[in-house]
């Protein structure tokens, strides 16, 4: 109960404190420049890989569990 009451206000305080939410000081920069910057290129093909990837390790591991279950031909030897 008391560690509820100790997030509960820490989560408060950086409610109404936004200067420690702010971002880091490359991210900032390259959301005032309207992402027109290299960086901001960049940061955004992170964010597209980040978001990517789980779909990827996912459908791999879908795959190789197909290729695994799929009938063998008729001597029992995959092509």
């Amino acid at each position: 109960m008391k560690n509820s009451r100790i997030v509960i206000a820490l989560y408060t305080a950086l409610l109404f404190l936004p200067e420690f939410l702010s971002a880091c000081p490359n991210c900032k920069e390259a959301y005032a420049a309207d992402g027109h910057t290299p960086v901001a290129s960049g940061f955004n093909a992170s964010i597209y890989f980040m978001m990517a990837m789980p779909f990827v390790v996912l459908g791999v591991f879908a795959l190789r569990l197909w290729l695994a279950q799929r009938p063998h031909g008729a001597d029992g030897m995959r092509a």
